[in-house]
């Protein structure tokens, strides 16, 4: 036979039985292709590998048997992990570990589908390193870092695959492998009494990094005026968790991490020494250190530890007996745990009263409860708890379910727990993750798509830091569809967890998916870019920084070699708020410093990357640590770009230290009236940044709660506050405690305390305001002594609950939602101020709080609630959203509540159903924005398909579109520095959600990026970038020449009494107004002589009045207009006066409310008005003008408030009037920097502003409207506009050489409670007489005319009797056809008769 036949006949042979038993295939998929190289370490190589088993004839399982590696000197372990079954195959990614290999042999893997055997032999290396074979090719200088540690990174060469770090030693440092054979090594201040820095050294191969020492052994550190809080007293019981005793001293360490250490007992140096610096003068520093404990209750020796040269020598001892704050423990012998179907009740009691002490609950993650959720009824007699809680339909296994007054269960038995079966027993099916795709948007945010397929509806999707809900599904359905979440790459995100269950969840650097073997990688994806050694041309813009008393800007450059410059790179500048000696395992960006990273952006203009950052004021001075970060986990550190980046910090004032308490007096049982007046009086003191606000919290011992908002006296650096509880009689004996502070500096250094503070730890104590309280447990608490006392265990009731919506669409714009019920107490009466709290809960444990927002009083003992609240995007679907009311309190000591069980056992409506649906836009976030304008990044959800969006009264169209959840949208103008704008989108017929966001302030001397090319330029200048070109001002020379001002980026700073847009104008000091009782309207005289000096005098009147209110809607049209008639008026003071005026509707009813107040100054003041620092000159009169809330008929629609300016003179021949309406420049063209006060038109500190001015000759009025305004508590850009072509409004303005007329319209967008506008009008004489060559001038002849006087005269009387008849006939015919104008129509006439009366022309 032919031995081609006989090889063919076995193939066939061999592939039928293949068929029969399933083809099953093993093979290597490991993601990285040199994972199988590994250097030796103490004798072994470890290996993480990928492997795929895939069987066509589709098995229940797949195994991966190891036992054959037994015996061998190395160990093989498999874990499985996704797997993917069809009707034609299954597929399963194992994990493979292997462990101690040295390279003898190779691991054998043998998979199986329980029918037939596959095998894999690992041909893995593992490799010695030479003597001799690394080298060191790069360092950096040690210093501190932005983790408050010592550090320095560095990179090796001559290996071929990674050394692990676990092979590198040193004295007290750890390394950490980066990537590109970089490692960054650290340590934290030196332990015990040797200030030796930390070294490096890589244990098996011989190579050490040795550096210049960061502690210099001739230093002696000083330790000067140390204090102790308490100073005295040893036995020390906490007022709060973990808020121990604290001492304070000065020191001339120059380190920024000084080898200070404190030591507990004989020679244990404490682990957890917390410090921080607190103020700097004069290179002396003031530190704050924390006296932490080992054990409770036990009296122990502490002593303080400085550098003394080679050593550290002892400062300080003292002995401490700590009590820690105690707290009640949960009853286990009381709880009880019901699951009815979706429901899970939980009952317990106590015989203690309670605490205040928050409750976690565990099930899959761990949630807190504080007070009064769950709270039945209790007081100081002991309390109940009841709780309802709701579960998802499918669980998979049993799931337990913990409750505890920790976030563990702890060793004394607190707490209790059971596990939970799932309401559906049918099979729990896992979710399976099809593919993926990432898209970059903007900055480190990343738009991730990814599909699932599952067995059972998805309602929530997880990451490590954050849960979305239903809304992230884009297309297709809950079970088999596509989702969108935005990533944040600066954060840590290694999983995604479906329904809370981590089931075949996605982690990173591993494959997710089975099907096409897509591995899940974070970006930036930087490859084989040498992120380290690659980066060039660092330098920063300003080598000093100055902040004392005010912020300071600054720029750095970079480039790289070869670097995608959408890759993002964000700065973070930072003194870490604590020291601590101990060195963490992991080096990761925190989350607390998210919000002070900065990103950098590429400057096509110069063609390279730049960030732009400040530092606040009064910050600490000296080199501050810095580091570019392209991960939470990758980074350079600032000491590795070279000298040309680094900067130094000027601060002459440093100040890091919050407010504190410097006196504390209680006030406590002063009758007054029928009610105790019961608090404290607190001093609080910050005597160099000043007392920015803050706020306390007060809870009583019946469950009475009071939130306390602190707002600054005008006394910022020290003052006396009351924070008081009004007791109402009779009353129940209680006490009352403080128990949350937080105060806040103008510099937003804080200080807080909590009487819990589980999660925090001992560093939080460096920020207590009750510092020289400590040794007072007892300060902070009050006893309230009824003179009657009332007695009433039975808690308040609810009688009726209504509910705005029993179902929601929680995917759309309209989620809010409002419960009302009506509570009673027939014995002792509702306690007055004490408001209840509303909660919507859902599964997993979530749930969300619905503050009162209506609380009426009946009487004593009847009131009524309601709360109002707008429910989370995809919170509550689909499972419904339950109600529960806790925090009813009594005047006799009780409080009450009713879980959702009690709810609907009282027949009352109990829970919300939710639906959710696709396409409805919904914003939830933007990107960053400058106040230069540009672009802006919308994030959200149904974006896709937006047709424009609206900011301010501009309509923007949208130029890119990433999914369903981000846009573009391009084209915005310069923004005004620290203003408030919102957006919002039109889609067909939906419109969306409006967000409000503050365009970031540029850095003076920045240069203005152009648009950024779509490739990395070849070639980067190596110099350091040039400031922005000089920006001209108006006139000729600028701003008037320099007697008279100076450019400022664009804007002329004038010097008084020079005003004006050029500084050319001067202003005249005029008699004030006389006082109009009427309206708003003013009148300013201004007498003066012509050019001659001799002959007669001219008078320049200007005229001033408020007109109408009108509303209009998105396109201007007006929808409704409210012309003012009558005003109440007051008078404020000689200069200024009040009037009020009532906006009614149709049927006479107030709808609104417009508060006008004017004000003349007779000399130059500085005021502040929206954020903005104004200078008012001498004789100009101010308008303040707000307007109450409003009922829009939408939201896109706005008002227009309307004024009217005239400006006439007796000079009626030979003369030219002219109007300009003006818009100057914005600061943030020119990004002012944080270090200047520089105004910019007329000594303005901020914006850009319109003008009017109307010009008579060589005088003028002249008006400014400033473009921004006050809406409900936030500052807006307003819009104002010149009034030409309005029918209605200009028909009437005539006018002349001799008399100008303008009407201005303010701008006010859409604002729920109150507006305030400021404008403000003086008169000014020009260099220049206005001219036919003026602006819109309009000029007047000398009378020619031959007719002799009489003549002239008769005429005149004539045609003025005639025109009376015409006027009266019309005045007639528009009353009768339209009175409601007929107001304006009388101001212009009252403003004819004006001029007439004033200026009588002369023949």
């Amino acid at each position: 036979m032919n031995s081609k036949f006989l090889i063919f006949i076995c193939f066939v042979i061999l592939f039928l039985c293949e068929k029969a038993l399933g083809g099953l295939i093993i093979r290597d998929v490991t993601i990285d292709k040199n994972a199988s190289t590994m250097y030796k370490l103490q004798g072994g190589c470890s290996y993480s590998l990928i492997v795929l088993v895939i069987d066509d004839s589709s098995p229940s399982q797949l195994s991966i048997n190891t036992n054959s590696n037994q015996n061998m000197g190395f160990y093989v372990y498999a874990f499985s992990g996704v797997s993917y079954k069809n009707s034609t195959y299954s597929s399963t990614i194992f994990s493979i570990s292997i462990s101690s290999y040295s390279g003898d042999s190779e691991p054998v893997l043998i998979a199986s589908n329980n029918i037939v055997n596959s095998t894999l032999f690992l041909p893995l290396k593992c490799l010695e390193i030479q003597t001799g074979q690394m080298t060191l090719l790069k360092k950096t200088d040690m210093g501190p870092d932005i983790f408050g540690l010592l550090s320095y990174q560095f990179q090796v060469g001559g290996l071929i695959s990674n050394y692990p770090s676990g092979g590198i030693s040193g004295y007290n440092s750890m390394s950490s492998l980066m990537t590109n054979y970089v490692y960054y090594s650290y340590s934290s201040a030196p332990k015990g009494d040797i200030p030796k820095s930390p070294s490096t050294e890589f244990v098996f191969s011989g190579l050490s990094v040795s550096l210049d020492g960061y502690y210099n052994n001739t230093n002696v550190d000083s330790v000067t005026n140390f204090k102790r809080f308490p100073s005295l007293n040893q036995d020390v019981q906490l007022m709060g968790k973990s808020f121990v005793p604290l001492f304070t001293f000065e020191s001339d360490t120059p380190y920024l991490i000084p080898g200070f250490s404190l030591k507990v007992g004989t020679g244990f140096t404490f682990p957890n020494f917390y410090f921080r610096p607190i103020s700097k003068k004069n290179n002396i520093t003031t530190f704050i250190g924390a006296y932490g404990y080992i054990n409770n209750g036990v009296l122990a020796d502490y002593s303080f530890y400085a550098q003394n040269q080679s050593t550290s020598t002892i400062r300080d001892t003292f002995s401490f007996n700590i009590k820690e704050f105690n707290n009640n423990l949960i009853p286990v012998d009381t709880n009880n745990i019901t699951q009815i179907n979706n429901w899970l009740v939980i009952d317990f009691s106590s015989n203690s009263p309670y605490d205040f002490t928050p409750f976690y609950i565990t099930h899959l993650s761990t949630k807190y409860y504080n007070f009064p959720f769950g709270f039945k009824q209790g007081g100081t007699g002991g309390y109940k708890y009841s709780a309802t809680f709701l579960l998802p339909d499918i669980i998979p296994n049993s799931q337990n379910i913990s409750f505890s007054t920790t976030s563990f269960l702890s060793s004394d038995g607190d707490g209790f727990s059971l596990y939970v079966d799932s309401p559906n027993p049918a099979p729990y099916n896992p979710p399976v993750y099809v593919d993926h795709k990432f898209d970059h948007i903007y900055d480190s945010f990343y738009l991730l798509q990814f599909k699932i397929e599952s067995g059972n509806p998805i309602y929530k999707i997880s990451n490590d830091y954050r849960d979305y809900f239903i809304t992230t599904l884009s297309s297709g359905t809950d079970k088999n569809g596509w989702f969108e979440m935005i990533v944040d790459t600066r954060r840590k995100f290694t999983f995604i967890f479906t329904n809370q269950f981590k089931y075949f969840t996605p982690y990173i650097d591993f494959y997710y998916s089975p099907i096409n073997l897509k591995p899940f990688k974070i970006p930036p994806v930087l490859g084989n870019i040498d992120f380290y050694n690659e980066i060039r041309d660092a330098s920063i813009l300003y080598k000093t920084m100055n902040v004392t008393n005010s912020k300071a800007g600054n720029i750095l450059y970079f480039n790289y070699t070869n670097l995608d410059i959408q890759t993002p790179i964000s700065l973070l500048v930072n003194v870490p708020e604590y020291m601590v000696q101990q060195i963490q395992p992991v080096i990761i960006l925190p989350e607390e410093y998210l919000d002070k990273l900065v990103p950098a952006i590429w400057n096509s203009t110069i063609n390279m990357f730049q960030v732009e950052f400040f530092l606040p004021k009064n910050s600490l001075p000296g080199k501050i640590p810095f580091a570019l970060f392209f991960k939470n986990d990758l980074f350079i550190l600032g000491q590795s770009l070279g000298p040309n980046a680094q900067f130094n910090v000027i601060s002459e004032n440093c100040d890091l230290y919050g407010p504190i308490f410097e006196n504390i007096i209680k006030l406590s049982n002063t009758l007054i009236d029928d009610f105790f007046l019961v608090g404290w009086n607190l001093t609080i003191s910050d005597p160099i940044n000043g007392f920015g606000g803050g706020y306390i919290i007060i809870k009583g011992s019946d469950g009475s709660i009071y939130n306390k908002t602190l707002i600054p006296t005008d006394n910022i650096y020290s003052d006396t506050y009351f924070v008081s509880v009004n007791i109402s009689i009779p009353c129940a004996k209680q006490t009352l405690t403080i128990t949350d502070v937080v105060l806040f500096d103008t510099g937003n250094n804080n200080s807080t305390f909590s009487i819990f503070n589980e999660f925090e730890g001992f560093y939080r104590s460096l920020f207590n305001p009750f510092i020289n309280f400590i040794d007072d447990n007892s300060i902070n608490k009050i006893l309230v002594n009824c003179i009657t006392e009332a007695t009433d265990g039975t808690p308040p009731e609810i009688i009726s609950l209504n509910v705005s919506s029993d179902e929601i669409d929680i995917s759309s714009n309209s989620r809010g939602v409002s419960i009302s019920f009506n509570a009673v107490d027939s014995e002792s009466g509702l306690k007055n101020g004490a408001l209840p709290m509303v909660y919507l809960s859902t599964v997993d444990l979530d749930k969300i709080e619905c503050p009162i927002t209506m609380n009426k009083t009946l009487d004593k003992f009847n009131s009524l609630y309601e709360c109002t609240v707008n429910v989370p995007l995809g919170f509550g679907y689909p499972y419904g959203l339950l109600i529960s009311i806790y925090g009813l309190v009594n005047n006799g000591g009780t409080f009450g509540g009713y879980s959702t069980a009690d709810l609907k056992g009282k027949g009352f409506a109990h829970s919300i159903n939710t639906t959710f649906a696709l396409g409805e836009p919904v914003i939830e976030g933007v990107g960053r924005i400058s106040t230069l304008g540009g672009e802006l990044w919308i994030t959200g959800k149904g974006l896709l398909g937006v047709d424009y969006a609206i900011l301010g009264s501009g309509k923007f169209l949208i130029s890119k579109t990433i999914g369903n959840s981000a846009i573009l949208v391009t084209g915005i103008p310069p923004l005004i520095q620290n203003a408030k704008y919102s957006i919002l989108v039109f889609k067909g017929a939906y419109i969306s959600n409006s967000i409000e966001f503050i365009p970031y302030e540029k850095v003076l001397g920045s240069p203005s990026p152009t648009e950024t090319p779509s490739t990395t330029p070849s070639t980067t200048p190596s110099t350091t970038p040039s400031t922005t070109p000089t920006i001209k001002c108006a006139g000729s020379p600028e701003c008037g020449g320099s007697l008279k001002g100076y450019c400022n980026s664009g804007n002329c700073v004038c010097f008084s009494p020079w005003v004006g847009v050029d500084c050319t104008s001067k202003i005249i000091i005029v008699e004030p107004p006389r006082v109009n009782t009427s309206d708003p309207s003013s009148e300013i005289e201004t007498p003066t002589s012509n050019s001659s000096n001799i002959e007669e005098t001219a008078v320049y009147k200007s005229f001033v009045a408020l007109i109408s209110l009108r509303e209009l809607d998105f396109n201007d049209v007006i929808i409704n207009q409210y012309y003012f008639s009558k005003w109440l008026f007051s008078e404020i003071s000689p200069l200024s006066s009040r009037y009020i005026t009532n906006i009614t509707n149709n049927d006479g009813k107030p709808i609104s409310q417009v508060t006008a107040i004017t004000e003349w100054f007779t000399k130059e003041t500085n005021i502040s008005f929206a954020g903005s620092d104004l200078t008012m000159n001498p004789s100009s009169l101010k308008y303040t003008i707000s307007i109450d809330s409003y009922p829009f008929r939408d939201k896109l629609c706005r008002l227009e408030l309307l004024m009217s300016a005239s400006f006439t003179s007796s000079k009626t021949d030979d003369i030219c009037s002219s109007q300009e309406f003006i818009t100057t420049a914005s600061s943030s063209s020119s990004s002012s920097s944080s270090t200047s006060s520089n105004s910019y038109d007329d000594n303005e500190s901020s914006g850009s502003n319109n003008y009017l001015k109307i010009q008579i000759g060589d005088h003028s009025m002249f008006a400014r409207f400033l473009k921004r305004g006050i809406i409900d508590d936030k500052t807006v850009t307003i819009d104002n506009r010149q009034i030409i072509n309005d029918d209605k409004t200009t028909s009437t303005i005539e006018n002349s050489g001799y008399h100008s007329s303008a009407l201005i319209g303010i701008l006010i967008p859409y604002f729920k409670n109150y507006s305030i506008i400021d404008p403000d009008f003086s008169v000014i004489i020009d260099h220049q007489s206005s001219s036919p060559s003026s602006p819109n001038s309009i000029c007047s002849q000398t009378s020619n005319s031959g007719l002799s006087k009489s003549s002239l005269a008769g005429i005149i009387i004539g045609g003025v009797a005639f025109f009376f008849v015409i006027v009266i006939c019309i005045i007639y015919f528009l009353y009768k056809s339209n009175p409601v104008p007929f107001k304006l129509i009388k101001q212009r006439i009252f403003l004819s008769c004006f001029i007439s009366k004033n200026f009588k022309s002369k023949y």
